[in-house]
């Protein structure tokens, strides 16, 4: 009789049931509906609220009533309905292909998310630095205009493929290899670091580890990972500190000591007030405005005055213009889908399917508890988008891929 699990962490929560199901039936099994619904859904209600904050930035202009201002502040919006399409073509082109087949190609999304992470951080041509940070690839194309590619959202997609083709075997695969790439892996979480984008290279970690922990890593790893966690993160905070103290220099002068304001700022907002929390306090403002039912979507008053409303802070426009209500919705359809994600897992006829389905259930789901946490006061200023609601065409193509992965595992026979 089979064991549950190998002395491994998690392993028992893959394991496929006792009776084996044949290929054809196998082939029939078919992912929840909402997997495939609600990105789309989310997407079109993020693109309301794109184009709230565009209006509105429209309406501050001087030029406002002229026709080239009016297509000027609404391209953002224009550009990411059609990122929403082209997400959408993704999707369908990756879940017709075998899941096993995405899976095969771990190493060569591994690689390339390698190159485009290089490619910044050696400066190469169209690299695009904005506000201090690199994170960008400028690209021009005839008719549409530029637009830029941000590398470590694909990233993500490359570290759930890369640890599924890992712990997809009934045991982990850790050849030499593995152990090679899982080293390439960790030097480009350092290229994310470097950008600089702590919070996009935290939660690329985190969408590893919770793979690698689900797939069976061994306990006595998993304290060794969360120490190790723990120990960087505080690195992370004190080490700006001390370098303050020992040069007899202002904080602000520090390498990273933006990290430091962003905590203290979380912990006191009052003192940073014009400073580390200005975004934080007016987000705040702009949740505590909505009451029960909101000012009315296009009404709000903070996006005016709340950098990113668009992006990271989306979902502070959504609380303020559509109330209480409309924010539990976004966290509803946020929630099914992270549901959806799971009850397909946990039906999917092959263990590699059940891993990779988890896997992105909790990267939906971290993802989205970091920016809500973020917009509300909870957690420090981070730069992090809501999953399919933020304005970004990085971020929404590769979670589309991801999702027609995860069809595309599902109809994979036993």
């Amino acid at each position: 009789m089979r064991r549950m699990s190998y002395g491994y962490g998690a392993a028992a929560v893959l394991e496929p049931p006792r009776a084996r199901v044949p290929a054809a039936s196998a082939a029939r099994v078919r992912p929840h509906p909402l997997l495939i619904a609600l990105p789309f859904a989310l997407a079109l209600v993020g693109l309301v609220f794109q184009a709230s904050v565009a209006i509105a930035e429209l309406l501050r202009s001087e030029t406002a009533a002229s026709t080239s201002a009016f297509w000027k502040a609404l391209r953002p919006v224009v550009m990411q309905l059609l990122w929403l399409g082209i997400g959408g073509v993704v999707m369908g082109i990756t879940a017709l292909k075998r899941g096993r087949f995405w899976i095969s190609l771990a190493w060569l999304a591994l690689l390339l998310g390698l190159v485009g992470l290089l490619w910044l951080e050696l400066r190469l041509p169209n690299t695009v630095r904005i506000q201090g940070a690199t994170r960008w690839i400028g690209v021009s194309l005839p008719g549409l205009g530029s637009f830029t590619i941000q590398p470590a959202e694909f990233y993500k997609l490359a570290t759930l493929l890369w640890f599924v083709a890992i712990y997809g075997a009934t045991r982990p695969r850790w050849t030499l290899g593995t152990k090679l790439g899982t080293l390439l892996w960790l030097l480009g979480i350092a290229l994310i670091v470097r950008q600089p984008d702590k919070d996009t290279a935290g939660l690329v970690f985190l969408i590893g580890f919770v793979v690698a922990f689900l797939g069976g890593m061994r306990w006595r790893n998993v304290m060794l990972v969360v120490l190790s966690g723990v120990l960087i993160g505080g690195a992370l905070v004190i080490t700006p500190v001390l370098l303050s103290v020992a040069r007899n220099e202002p904080l602000e002068q520090q390498p990273g000591a933006y990290v430091v304001k962003r905590v203290l700022a979380m912990l006191n907002p009052e003192a940073y007030a014009q400073d580390a929390a200005y975004q934080m306090l007016r987000a705040k403002i702009a949740v505590g405005s909505g009451g029960l039912w909101g000012v009315g979507i296009g009404e709000g008053r903070e996006k005016r005055h709340l950098p990113a409303a668009e992006n990271d802070y989306i979902f502070a426009t959504i609380a303020e213009e559509t109330g209480l209500v409309g924010s539990l919705a976004v966290l509803g359809m946020l929630a099914l889908l992270v549901w959806a994600c799971f009850d397909s897992g946990a039906r999917a006829p092959t263990r590699a399917g059940r891993l990779y389905l988890f896997g992105l259930g909790c990267w939906i789901g971290i993802g989205a508890l970091m920016n809500i946490g973020m917009a509300t006061g909870l957690l420090p200023t981070m730069g992090l988008p809501l999953p399919f609601v933020s304005a970004g065409g990085s971020a929404l193509v590769s979670l589309m891929a991801a999702i027609g992965i995860g069809v595309a595992l599902m109809r994979d026979p036993l």
